[in-house]
């Protein structure tokens, strides 16, 4: 399929389809965690998003990376106008994706490998419905990218400068049902 079809295809789609190397590939509902997850993410982004000139954005947004890909990340920001009234962005200052049992390998592979393409990118951020764990990947000035994990405390992201606590990310959800995520 050619990224032109694609659009056309998704356009008139009942369910989202992410768009990689010139295939389609549905992308499925999410758990009762990582709703909680997600809105708890937006609900903290979106005041700071005001303050900065940025905007956020949910699952509901497509992606386009520099190899004409198209993903629709949990949450993102992106700070360049020029991209405010499109329905498709192409930049991004931080991207996250909280993982499941379903897409944790492509999360932390092709997605990764993807993202870290998209110029302005200042981080990658994957977040763990099972425990309070956040995985960081961070651009270095020699181009190379820094890994970290946060598993009590805080973290900033970029651009927003922005400081969010576990806490806030895991706020009412519930890590000892854990264990029973039904993932679709």
């Amino acid at each position: 399929m050619t990224v032109e079809e694609y659009l056309t295809f998704e356009a008139g789609a009942e369910v989202k389809h992410e768009f990689v190397d010139g295939f389609v590939f549905m992308v499925a509902g999410a758990s009762n965690h990582h709703n909680l997850i997600s809105v708890n993410l937006v609900s903290a982004v979106r005041p700071a998003t005001r303050a900065k000139n940025c905007r956020a954005y949910a699952s509901d947004m497509k992606l386009r990376v520099p190899t004409g890909d198209y993903y629709y990340p949990d949450v993102f920001v992106t700070c360049q106008e020029d991209d405010f009234d499109s329905n498709e962005k192409a930049s991004a200052c931080f991207v996250i994706e909280i993982l499941s049992n379903s897409t944790a390998d492509v999360d932390r592979g092709e997605k990764l490998h993807n993202y870290r393409r998209l110029g302005g990118l200042k981080a990658y951020v994957l977040v763990s419905q099972r425990s309070e764990l956040v995985e960081i990947y961070r651009p270095l000035e020699d181009g190379s990218w820094r890994y970290e994990t946060v598993e009590e405390g805080s973290f900033t992201l970029p651009c927003l400068d922005l400081e969010l606590s576990l806490e806030e990310v895991y706020e009412d959800v519930d890590l000892t049902s854990a264990s029973e995520i039904t993932e679709l």
